[in-house]
């Protein structure tokens, strides 16, 4: 080999944003003059450079690049160690090309970016706000937050408070601002408060924002009643000193009209009885002699009116429960036991929370009921004509949350997942089984 080229350091060490630099000298051990092509290899070859590119050294002569390190000021070039190589390519000779190895080292670097949105929120009693933490430096940072305001009228809720933000990287946080009174009516107060931003290696950064309070009850409330009742008792006035007599007079007359043929129709119903009870006695008399016919037996049959259910048939209902985190699709189902016949007669849908989404009521794979979860709370049907399911098949309830609902508990967005049910009504008969021939 008539090339030989070595580097002046192994390790080079450079922070991010600034420069650093090795030297590499090439021998020209062969009997020509030679011109080398110098190119870095490696991950940092993105930001490094050589100078010169190419160099000409004459047999037994050696020459000299400098490599130069410039790591930028970015998350994207992540602290630590990272391998190199320096290819260096001899124009007549290219197959006989050495390439030497070394290491750079990049320091690490923190930075932080908060900002708290929206600036200022309005309601009754909490103000909503997210927090976002961009770590723009080289390694991963710890986060606490925390919340303040000076005058102690506010208790924070932050969600989650300590987290760990990896290079390059934004998380977010929710934060409540919640009042400690409620303000009954009045003005809107405005109500300002700081979130702390502490990480392990910067001084905290300090966020201002503020709720707006709003009253209970809204303003002019007051005026508002006052005319109601003002109005309430002109009508109570119009009514008893207007409306009232001539409305008796008239119920008077008109509930004369109707009880004269009433009363007439009445007296001619009491003459007719008095001659059906003439007869009924008559008729009795005449009963009493004559001896008595046997008695007929009861009757085994039910009731008239009273639906029955087929033989060997039982009541049955069975209650399919779902839950499913957002933006997932979750199913409870029943299998109809062997020998055995669900007949559906009833279907008692329930969204408790206010849940969104969809839910479906598969029946042994034909969807039979699709609802969209935002459009009930309680949905009943009654199935005109009873759903045969034959043993072995599979009744399903099947429901896609997009949003849940807030929780019977009163926690907000219900834990993050949705709960819907179903009852289905009905009865099992059993199937008897059918000899072989």
């Amino acid at each position: 080999m008539s090339t030989e080229a070595y580097l002046d350091a192994d390790l080079v060490v450079v922070s991010p944003g600034s420069e650093a630099s090795c030297r590499l000298e090439i021998r020209n051990t062969g009997p020509i003059v030679e011109s080398y092509a110098i190119e870095v290899l490696g991950e940092p070859a993105g930001w490094t450079s050589v100078e010169p590119p190419v160099v000409t050294v004459y047999p037994g002569d050696t020459g000299s690049v400098v490599v130069h390190f410039q790591p930028p000021r970015s998350a994207q070039v992540v602290a630590g160690e990272r391998p190199f190589a320096v290819r260096v390519t001899p124009a007549e000779s290219p197959d006989t090309q050495v390439v030497p190895e070394g290491t750079v080292r990049v320091l690490p670097f923190s930075a932080v970016t908060p900002e708290i949105l929206p600036r200022t929120s309005r309601g009754r009693r909490t103000g909503r706000h997210e927090v976002s933490v961009a770590n723009v430096g080289n390694i991963p940072l710890g986060v606490a937050l925390n919340g303040s305001d000076p005058n102690n009228r506010l208790a924070f809720a932050i969600r989650p408070a300590e987290l760990t933000v990896a290079p390059g990287e934004a998380a977010f946080v929710q934060v409540r601002a919640r009042a400690r009174k409620l303000l009954w009516r009045g003005q809107p107060v405005t109500l300002p408060f700081q979130v702390d931003v502490v990480t392990d290696d910067l001084p905290p950064a300090r966020l201002d924002a503020a709720t707006v309070q709003e009253p209970v009850l809204p303003q002019g409330i007051g005026r508002v009643v006052a005319a109601l009742l003002v109005l309430a008792l002109l009508g109570a006035g119009l009514w008893y000193a207007l409306l009232r007599p001539t409305v008796k007079s008239l119920a008077e007359e008109a509930a004369q009209e109707q009880v004269a043929p009433v009363a007439q129709q009445a007296r001619a119903a009491d003459t007719r009885a008095q001659e059906a009870q003439t007869k009924a006695d008559q008729a009795a008399a005449a009963v009493s002699a004559a001896p008595a016919p046997p008695r007929p037996s009861p009757s085994a049959s039910p009731p008239v009116g009273v639906p029955a259910l087929p033989p060997g048939a039982r009541s049955f209902s069975r209650r399919l429960a779902v839950t499913a985190p957002a933006r997932a699709t979750r199913t409870d189902q029943y299998t109809v036991p062997s020998r055995r016949v669900f007949v559906l007669t009833d279907i008692f849908l329930q969204n408790p929370q206010g849940d969104e989404g969809r839910l479906d009521l598969v029946i042994d794979g034909t969807t039979v009921q699709t609802v969209a979860l935002q459009n009930f709370r309680d949905l009943d049907y009654h199935v005109v004509s009873p759903i045969e399911v034959p043993a072995g098949a599979v009744v399903s309830l099947r429901v896609n949350c997009r949003r849940a609902g807030t929780a019977l508990d009163g926690a907000g967005g219900g834990g993050g997942q949705c709960r819907d049910f179903a009852l289905l009504n009905g009865y099992i008969r059993t199937v008897s089984r059918t000899p072989a021939p």
